[in-house]
């Protein structure tokens, strides 16, 4: 197995269970306890993981925006199942906005049956995930959000506004009991605000886990999302 593998597998572990010994670890993962503390170690660095008695706990915070290889991993099959009912409203022809988030990323593969649509992006690993479909697709460019691969900044805004959007889609990091949509990163919320007001409908894809939960930025409230997917 290798190491990112491991990491995900640490981390997929404590989303499950909170608390775990290194000792169980290394038994589960078949390695030996040394690399295991070596593991631990680099993701406590990377404040994905506290370090506790012997083994790690998950770090609790609504804030931190983990890397992207991790948050795709996180209810996947809920976001596949959202994703493919999303992409149920994009129409033969149209002209569509997609932000970079892991939820989102998943409108890829179920694409290839509509005709003649032209999609902009700000996410480096849909653009390409499109592009190899051979769906008309662009990037913004911009300023590279190492937490998503995404663009954002002022370029990657005013290339979003540049084009006239049939409908956009996007997700967040949370939606708080007061009904608004909010995020952890205000550089990418500005680029999903563009988007928004440059649409004639929003579609915002939303897995549970995301419900009840608070960030710092707040985007948009519920009320004035045209469609929100949930499961």
């Amino acid at each position: 197995m290798l190491k990112e593998e491991r990491y995900d597998k640490i981390l997929q572990i404590l989303e499950e269970e909170t608390y775990v010994s290194a000792e169980v670890l290394s038994q589960r993962l078949f390695v030996s306890m040394p690399t295991i503390r070596r593991d631990l170690a680099h993701l406590q660095k990377r404040n994905l993981i506290i370090r506790s008695h012997g083994g790690a706990k998950k770090l609790n915070s609504e804030h931190i925006v983990t890397p992207i290889d991790y948050r795709k991993s996180q209810n996947f099959a809920q976001k596949r199942a959202i994703a493919r009912k999303a992409a149920s409203l994009i129409k033969d022809g149209n002209i569509i906005f997609i932000d970079a988030s892991t939820t989102a990323l998943n409108l890829a593969d179920f694409l290839e049956d509509k005709s003649g649509i032209t999609i902009v992006t700000n996410g480096i690993p849909l653009s390409i995930a499109l592009s190899q479909k051979g769906i008309k697709t662009f990037s913004t460019g911009g300023e590279i959000q190492k937490s998503s691969l995404g663009y954002a900044g002022s370029f990657a805004q005013n290339f979003v506004r540049s084009f006239n959007y049939d409908i956009c889609f996007f997700s967040v990091s949370a939606l708080d009991n007061a009904g608004n949509v909010c995020d952890s990163s205000l550089e990418e919320n500005l680029v999903r605000k563009a988007a928004i007001e440059s649409s004639k409908k929003c579609a915002f894809l939303c897995d549970k886990s995301k419900i009840g939960l608070s960030a710092p930025y707040n985007l948009i409230h519920k009320d004035k999302i045209d469609y929100i997917f949930t499961d």
